[in-house]
């Protein structure tokens, strides 16, 4: 189970399984088709559905219902850390120079995030927020060497995101197949590493 984090506006928390109104709110948010495909997922199509994806995808460590304080415990997205993705591994193996500088950040000593959060909720820089706590956690308490961060090429807001997180970008990706909503995508690749998160914050 994922451990609560909080920043001065949001609470990140587990998510709650088999709960009616957490569902309802996931389906309100997920269901809009300029989120999901951006992020290489479906559009949500019921709140059964939804229901679902919490057992199933979402409740489960290092993955975060991002809520905000003052709206109450409502999700409006989601945040999570998880293993580095072949998406990421792969372009690295297969670049010397990348490989050589990058390599030693493809294991188990680092990990790679992916999130959200609803339309009505962009542009007041809560993902920002987000994402700069979730990148504590990653370094201060799991102590891990690098985090990497992958966002479509036209995913200009994603990366402005990383972007001011410190996550700097390190190759792009052509044509990437994604296989849940049957799509190529050129990608952005980022990754902070734990001496300069620790920098950033000196």
């Amino acid at each position: 189970m994922s451990e609560t984090i909080e920043t001065a506006r949001l609470l990140l928390r587990p998510w709650k399984v088999d709960d009616m109104a957490e569902a309802t709110s996931l389906f309100r948010y997920a269901s809009d088709p300029g989120i999901g495909l951006l992020c290489g997922w479906p559009p949500h199509t019921s709140v059964e559905g939804s229901l679902n994806d919490i057992r199933n995808i979402l409740a489960v460590e290092n993955n975060w219902a991002i809520t905000i304080k003052k709206n109450g415990d409502e999700p409006v997205g989601s945040i999570a850390l998880k293993p580095v993705s072949h998406y990421t591994i792969d372009p690295v193996e297969a670049n010397d120079a990348l490989r050589e500088r990058y390599g030693k950040y493809l294991g188990g000593n680092a990990l790679e995030l992916g999130y959200w959060i609803g339309r009505p909720f962009w542009g007041r820089g809560f993902m920002t927020e987000a994402l700069n706590a979730v990148l504590g956690y990653a370094f201060d308490t799991l102590h891990k060497d690098a985090v990497w961060g992958g966002h479509y090429r036209e995913n200009t807001q994603s990366g402005r995101v990383m972007a001011k997180c410190g996550m700097e970008p390190v190759f792009e990706s052509v044509h990437d197949y994604f296989s849940l909503i049957d799509v190529y995508h050129d990608d952005v690749f980022r990754i902070i590493i734990a001496e300069k998160y620790t920098q950033d914050r000196a």
